[in-house]
């Protein structure tokens, strides 16, 4: 449910009833006004007749003030519309930026343009024993890859359909590779999102965590561009229990 809408739907009920409250005084002073020009008080109720009579209504006078009660009352209800419109399209702006802030938090699903990186263990006796990989992916291969990435640009990773996020850790216990405490095993599948020629780029880097690999084995790794991805949403945690905000009071960090 919108937020504002209600605040949209209400904010004229109030100005336009006193609208209409003072349009009916003002019809009753001129309907009077219009009784006493054509001398027939009779027709008047008592309490208004007496007090015409005695000369404490000027009804043209009160209609004078009722008109330009009117008037001033329009002016504030144009000024309440402008207000709404405006606050609308700041609240606009607002969710604009908040949807901004959760998307490069990865908080929230992802689609565009990108990769998909494709790492696995070797299939064949690495010639060189003495490699220290041993023809198999680890944590430090996936953290080198996805570290390039960010470099080059990326806008939104996913890791075996796993979001990563801000938190995002990864190591290994024993052969196996936990990404924020849940394993994954090879394939390992890395999903980019961001400018294609500038990422694929940055994955066949002379030097890059990609080549080294391929020294290894040219097999080990795969490049795929995609025209769309749909990444899901970053679901490790978001609680801080030591940093808190630093709120604009212009105080120092320290106090």
């Amino acid at each position: 449910m919108d937020p504002f809408r209600k605040n949209k739907s209400t904010f004229w009920v109030w100005p336009v009833s006193l609208v209409a409250l003072f349009v009916g005084w003002s019809t009753s002073v001129a309907w009077i006004t219009d009784r006493v020009d054509k001398g027939r008080l009779d027709s008047l109720p008592v309490d208004v007749r007496e007090r015409l009579m005695s000369g404490k209504l000027d009804a043209q006078s009160e209609l004078v003030s009722l008109r330009e009660e009117i008037k001033t009352l329009r002016s504030e209800n144009d000024k309440l519309q402008q207000q709404a419109a405006d606050g609308t399209r700041g609240s606009e702006d607002i969710l604009k930026s908040l949807q901004s802030a959760k998307l490069f938090a990865g908080l929230t699903e992802a689609e565009g343009p990108g990769l998909t990186i494709v790492l696995r263990d070797s299939r064949r006796p690495v010639e060189n024993v003495l490699d220290p990989s041993g023809g198999i992916i680890h944590d430090t291969d996936v953290l080198k890859v996805v570290n390039e990435l960010w470099n080059a640009g990326a806008e939104a990773v996913a890791v075996n359909d796993k979001r990563i996020g801000p938190r995002s850790n990864f190591r290994c216990v024993g052969s196996t590779i936990l990404i924020d405490s849940i394993k994954i095993a090879t394939p390992i599948r890395i999903q980019v999102i961001g400018d294609k020629q500038t990422l694929l780029g940055a994955m066949n880097m002379p030097g890059g965590p990609l080549d080294e690999i391929r020294a290894v084995d040219s097999q080990m790794v795969e490049i795929i561009p995609v025209e769309r991805h749909r990444l899901s949403a970053y679901t490790g945690t978001t609680s801080s229990k030591y940093a808190k905000a630093v709120e604009t009071n212009g105080k120092g960090s320290d106090e």
